[in-house]
């Protein structure tokens, strides 16, 4: 009886709100979302760009080890897609690949680093956009530190002025703090 009580109130509560209209209308929804994002243009590719690192610097994995953890970080430096329009000309932007391994070799974090990560932790949006990302620097951690700590180099193409941040990241791949 009771059972059979609680299957009613269940069906009237789910007929009284609507059911499966929600879904239908999301499945709309969805449906024209993903027309809109199919149909959308990709954008054009820079021509003529510089780059502000040697092509032999480019694709090359550098391996630091943790000290006192059984962590490996590999750097790997990247041209992006992405273009800085500057007075001397366009110059392609480089992304960096961060890689933590454990000791057995299993993944701990992948990550891709661009210049814009540093825009949600600093004041001066403005020098970072003009910047280019030229390189990113390990720095070693000591044994009580559960963070792996990265500087990345700007550079500003104009001025020939350059910019360090030091980046702490956790072992997740997130950045924690920026200095």
């Amino acid at each position: 009886m009771k059972n059979t009580f609680l299957l009613l109130f269940a069906l009237g509560l789910l007929t009284a709100c609507g059911g499966n209209s929600e879904k239908k209308q999301d499945a709309t929804v969805q449906s024209t979302t993903t027309t809109t994002d199919s149909t959308a243009a990709p954008a054009p590719k820079p021509k003529n760009c510089q780059s502000v690192i040697d092509a032999d610097k480019l694709g090359k994995a550098d391996v630091y080890q943790e000290s006192g953890k059984s962590l490996k970080v590999t750097l790997t430096l990247d041209q992006d897609t992405s273009s800085t329009q500057a007075s001397t000309g366009c110059y392609f932007d480089n992304a960096i690949t961060v890689l933590a391994t454990k000791k057995s070799g299993s993944q701990q974090f992948k990550r891709t680093l661009l210049k814009d990560d540093l825009l949600y932790f600093t004041k001066s949006d403005d020098a970072i956009k003009q910047s280019i990302l030229q390189k990113v620097i390990y720095k070693p951690t000591f044994n009580g530190q559960r963070y792996i700590t990265l500087t990345m180099h700007l550079l500003n193409p104009d001025s020939k002025k350059t910019m360090d941040y030091t980046l702490f990241m956790n072992y997740f791949g997130e950045i924690v703090k920026v200095k």
